[in-house]
């Protein structure tokens, strides 16, 4: 099995070494960071984009030469069988890095634009699998390797860097039906969409239910059990996982006969009916 030290002895003297991580993973990444580091030249990718108001929230570039021991702290995850987030080598500045990884907040699946989490190793893992060598080139772009923590192992991705071939005016990655090939199964994607949807679309609510309750994931595991031993109709099951999430399931009754909700020909337009009236409860409107 490989270990970091093998994987960074081997880098050329020139690739400077970072990690992607999710602040909101359970090992507290951010937190340890600046607490730890020499200097803070972290960069949030959210920062300059549509989601510029939620950095603490979303994805961030640390520079790992800034934290010593840096190898240490990430062996305690490989130990522990899972990592949070990834390491990219590159010999490209930072900038550079920031831009195209940006670039990759958001992809098409579809014909809709959904948030693409490709720094969460379950996700990321299996896809990598399925990209073809130039996909691999784009989806890399100035990052010269890749290292994420895989199948009780790591997994290593080194194509020869294009800088070219990130666009960066719209989302430009498309999800394609082969690139699903070994991921999570229908329940873990409803359960990591709606945890992406309600952090996207009702970030306070579910900031409160984060520092509340613990991880999102793990409550919306437990409230999609009660939706399945309930028998609740598939368009209504995010819906009613929303309402027993926040605590408001005793409206289940009345949210069915809102006229404004039965109209909707989308689950995410009831969702989003579902999180205004909350929205509206909380601050006095209503119930």
């Amino acid at each position: 099995m490989m270990t970091l030290d093998d994987w960074q002895q081997k880098l050329p003297a020139t690739y400077m070494v970072y990690a992607l991580i999710d602040p909101l993973a359970d090992n507290k990444p951010l937190e340890y960071w600046y607490r730890q580091a020499d200097q803070t030249d972290a960069w949030p990718l959210y920062a300059g984009t549509e989601f510029k108001d939620e950095v603490l929230y979303g994805l961030w570039l640390l520079p790992l030469a800034q934290l010593p021991g840096w190898q240490a702290w990430w062996r305690e995850q490989e130990a522990a069988g899972y990592a949070t987030g990834m390491l990219i080598a590159s010999e490209h500045m930072p900038g550079k890095l920031v831009q195209h990884w940006q670039s990759l907040l958001l992809a098409g699946l579809d014909g809709e634009e959904v948030i693409f989490r490709y720094y969460d190793p379950r996700i990321l893992g299996p896809m990598l699998y399925t990209f073809t060598e130039e996909e691999t080139r784009r989806f890399l772009g100035p990052t010269n390797e890749l290292v994420v923590w895989h199948q009780n192992d790591w997994l290593i991705t080194s194509p020869y860097p294009e800088l070219d071939l990130t666009e960066h005016a719209e989302p430009w990655w498309r999800m394609q039906d082969g690139h699903f090939v070994g991921q999570p199964g229908e329940k873990e994607i409803t359960l990591f969409n709606l945890e992406q949807w309600l952090w996207r679309n009702a970030n306070e609510l579910t900031t409160v239910l984060y520092e509340r309750n613990g991880p999102i994931s793990e409550q919306l595991e437990q409230t999609y059990q009660r939706a399945m031993s309930g028998s609740i109709p598939e368009l209504w099951q995010p819906a009613w996982m929303i309402l027993d999430l926040m605590g408001y399931l005793h409206w289940w009754p009345k949210i069915q006969s809102l006229k404004e909700i039965r109209g909707a020909d989308e689950q995410r337009d009831v969702m989003a009916k579902v999180i205004q009236q909350i929205k509206k409860a909380q601050t006095g409107g209503a119930e």
